[in-house]
């Protein structure tokens, strides 16, 4: 799963509200054309990749995020 960057490389992410901007843009211009489940299994492969270097709260809210993909994705199964 590849997701198209563009011009939101060097943008400020050092806010919430800055990811959710962002989050929101991607929608607006269609590229969010990531499906659940391909969002979901890269989310997982990426966290199985980095785990060693998470802190057990980043961990906690990325693993969070990865079953609530899951769960959405089983859904609309």
């Amino acid at each position: 799963m590849l997701v198209e960057w563009g011009p939101t490389l060097g943008i400020d992410m050092a806010t919430e509200e800055n990811v959710l901007a962002t989050f929101e843009q991607f929608n607006v211009e269609g590229r969010d054309y990531v499906t659940l489940n391909d969002a979901c299994n890269g989310l997982a492969q990426w966290l199985a990749s980095a785990w060693d270097r998470l802190e057990e709260g980043d961990a906690q809210i990325l693993v969070a995020v990865g079953a609530t993909l899951w769960r959405e994705g089983y859904s609309q199964r």
